[in-house]
């Protein structure tokens, strides 16, 4: 009967494999979403801090004022762009993935998602450190950013099944 309720199957290991699957992408997601979050306040405090006015004689401001937002808001791009291949990954539903993680094994399935977890939390908590945009190390955070693309794709690659 509660099967027929929730439409999937509850109490078993191939509904704790599903459940605990959401729950890890909720929280990249999460994780992965402060720290964008972080990145727009101090883009916020910097365009209010050093970005000039407008003005007949400088409608614009200057390339080098800009060039720090411009950065800060590529990373934010490449971290939304991780969180949505996170969001669109396939539910762990059929059989035959189900039967690969039993046969390989849920330990490997759970490391994937233990550094998923770690990496995009720490990403969140290092952003949220930064005092301001001058201090953020773009570079280093697109790695980052990077490393987490990188596990997603290990992580799917382990799981297909053909």
């Amino acid at each position: 009967m509660l099967e027929s309720v929730l439409g999937s199957e509850v109490y078993t290991e191939k509904g704790r494999l599903r459940a605990d699957d959401q729950l890890v992408r909720q929280r990249v997601g999460h994780g992965l979403s402060e720290a964008s979050a972080a990145i727009r306040a101090l883009i916020a405090r910097y365009r209010a801090d050093r970005v000039p006015p407008s003005t007949r004689e400088q409608p614009f401001p200057p390339a080098e004022v800009m060039e720090p937002m411009r950065k800060a808001e590529r990373l934010i791009r490449a971290i939304d762009d991780v969180a949505g291949i996170i969001r669109g990954l396939p539910v762990l539903n059929q059989d035959k993935v189900w039967d690969q993680v039993r046969r390989v094994g849920v330990n490997d399935l759970l490391q994937f998602d233990w550094n998923l977890v770690g990496e995009s939390d720490g990403l969140d908590r290092d952003l949220a450190a930064v005092p301001a945009l001058e201090q953020l190390d773009v570079g280093g955070y697109e790695a980052r950013v990077r490393r987490i693309a990188d596990i997603v794709r290990e992580r799917q690659r382990f799981l297909d099944v053909t």
